[in-house]
């Protein structure tokens, strides 16, 4: 009996032994844990930064395009006015081609600056 106990006492400490061993390491794999947890927790705000960041850029874009396309919507209407201003000139006035006294410089017409107009939507 005293052998039954002798053994039974040795298979109780590689019990507790191999019981101490698995705290420890399920401890150090806690804290492994721990620290992958706080790294996520960082990249999730380094990304929130990056993303609010993104998201300003994008939005600084989208007021650039539509500033763009202001100004091309713009641009075409000083074209179509020109245009508009070049046949009412052209129906009052000659064609210099059609000049009987046709030189070798350009004639000069004398029109309206556009500055003195306002053309407003």
């Amino acid at each position: 009996m005293m052998y039954q106990n002798q053994y039974s006492g040795n298979q109780l400490q590689q019990c507790r032994q191999t019981a101490q061993q698995l705290i420890q390491q399920t401890q150090q794999s806690s804290q492994q844990y721990k620290q992958m947890l706080q790294q996520e927790q960082q990249n999730i705000q380094m990304l929130q930064q990056m993303l609010n960041h993104e998201q300003h850029a994008v939005h600084t874009i989208q007021q650039a395009l539509q500033g763009h396309e202001m100004a091309i919507q713009k641009c075409q209407q000083i074209v179509n006015v020109c245009n508009q201003l070049q046949q009412d000139v052209s129906g009052h006035m000659p064609s210099p081609m059609t000049n009987t006294n046709v030189s070798s410089f350009p004639q000069t017409q004398h029109h309206t600056p556009f500055q003195q107009h306002s053309y407003q939507q």
